[in-house]
């Protein structure tokens, strides 16, 4: 078939046209933007396995510090026998870190960042939170993504998508511990009331 021939059939289905411009126009725009649909798609992933932890979760709390201050709480879940405490840290690259070193160092192709251990803030929330709760039963983790490696090990209260432990995935509110359910309803009592900031509670 000639040119002319095809031009001619193109000329007479305008809608065939205008498709396939829409068409090259987004393929066009998906590899422009493809880093930023990556980086995005990768962060609603890890969402998705945050909202999976424990039966219900409690976002964005704020209680104060003891210090006129208040400490932001990223995410709480309720478990069958504690309260989890997450502490989203998307850090990319390669982090060098242990338990009680004061700085930490993220390593990004060959440029090296020193940054406070967030395991001492998160120590803090923890005392708030347990003195807010009325009850010792809340523990931590500082929650890391697929962009972040650890090349020398990493404590135990790190966890990123691939060491989530069992335990922490969703179960039945039924069968929490009454004590941790009526400290859970303290803190959900607390919240609404002293956040800062337009905090939101969810069930998973």
């Amino acid at each position: 078939m000639k040119l002319n021939e095809i031009l001619a059939q193109v000329k007479q289905q305008p809608l065939l046209l205008i498709f396939a411009s829409v068409l090259i126009l987004l393929l066009f725009l998906c590899l422009w933007k493809r880093q930023q649909i990556l980086s995005g798609y990768r962060e609603w992933r890890i969402q998705r396995i945050l909202k999976q932890l424990g039966c219900e979760q409690i976002r964005n709390l704020t209680c104060p510090d003891g210090l006129d201050g208040y400490y932001n709480i990223d995410r709480l879940a309720l478990l069958k026998n504690s309260i989890l405490v997450i502490s989203y840290k998307p850090y990319s690259g390669n982090i060098y870190c242990a338990e009680r070193i004061s700085e930490w160092t993220q390593m990004v192709g060959k440029q090296s960042f020193k940054f406070e251990n967030p395991l001492f803030e998160l120590e803090n929330q923890l005392t708030a939170l347990r003195q807010l709760a009325g009850t010792n039963e809340i523990q931590g983790y500082l929650f890391f993504n697929h962009n972040a490696e650890f090349p020398k090990g990493h404590p135990a209260s790190v966890m990123h998508p691939d060491n989530i432990p069992d335990r922490f995935l969703q179960g039945n509110s039924d069968e929490v511990r009454a004590d941790i359910h009526a400290a859970w309803k303290l803190l959900g009592q607390y919240q609404p009331e002293s956040s800062l900031t337009n905090a939101a509670r969810v069930k998973t």
